[in-house]
């Protein structure tokens, strides 16, 4: 066991030693769900393992990369559900308007619905592959230098770890809402305040943000990043709500003021 300082208390963070009782990445997924508190803090405690042939180092054992396989795979089969039956119909229904409007010429739009047909699919899947990944380096990698700005004394490992295991919110999320996405027909699914706000634009400013950052599963993965940041980071929970919620809402203000908004990627 070891023994870490967060926030005035002491928090005893269980170790894997060999011949010990090994990590389980597959009961943490479970976990992160059903006991967060206890998974985080066995995670923390794998982040960081000596190595029995070279004391001097240690290693991860918290296997990151596992759940954010599990996040692709599920990401690239739900895009091979909605771009046939969804995303493409979408296109097309856009692509006509676009010519009734004057806007594309019949000859351009038909070259425009053959490319949608031709590569929306493969597009999609590679790009969910890719984005997941992407993802997870880019947000751990922002939390990982704001948590050293205030004081935290985790390493990269910990906010790697915890993004990752974290996504498996966002993939619950993703599943809730596909059956939703597919009776209705349509990628814009909502989870959050904007049910209760039918008189706003879409395309306002406000309701992409609201949409993007306030989505029930978005609020569901912060409470995981703070659980598990603090415990990595050794802060207390409220210097770590702090940092999370703060960068939370700069990049959803930012993501919500750029083309698309981020419409439709929420959770």
């Amino acid at each position: 066991m070891a023994e870490r300082n967060i926030g005035g208390g002491t928090t005893v963070v269980p170790e894997f030693t060999p011949g010990g009782k090994r990590p389980n990445p597959w009961g943490w997924m479970a976990g992160i769900v059903i006991d967060p508190g206890n998974t985080l803090t066995q995670i923390a405690g794998s982040v960081a393992i000596k190595d029995p042939a070279n004391p001097d180092k240690t290693r991860d054992h918290t296997k990151w990369w596992l759940p954010v396989i599990v996040a692709a795979v599920i990401a690239v089969a739900i895009s091979l559900y909605i771009v046939p039956s969804i995303v493409i119909p979408m296109q097309a229904e856009a692509i006509s308007a676009a010519v009734q409007d004057g806007k594309i010429a019949p000859e351009d739009a038909e070259m425009a619905l053959g490319m949608a047909s031709k590569f929306a699919l493969p597009s999609a899947v590679v790009g969910a592959a890719i984005q997941t990944f992407v993802m997870l380096f880019v947000i751990a990698g922002i939390f990982h230098l704001l948590f050293r700005m205030v004081g935290g004394k985790g390493s990269f490992r910990n906010a790697r770890a915890v993004v990752g295991y974290g996504m498996i919110i966002g993939t619950i999320g993703s599943l809730v809402k596909l059956p939703i996405m597919l009776s209705k027909e349509t990628m814009f699914v909502e989870l959050g305040p904007t049910l209760f706000l039918p008189n706003l634009e879409p395309s306002s400013t406000l309701y992409k943000f609201l949409f993007t950052g306030f989505d029930l599963f978005s609020i569901w993965w912060l409470v995981v990043l703070i659980i598990g940041l603090a415990i990595g980071y050794r802060v207390s929970k409220e210097k770590a709500a702090t940092v999370i919620v703060l960068a939370w809402l700069a990049m959803s203000a930012i993501i919500a003021m750029l083309p698309g908004g981020g419409l439709g990627v929420s959770g």
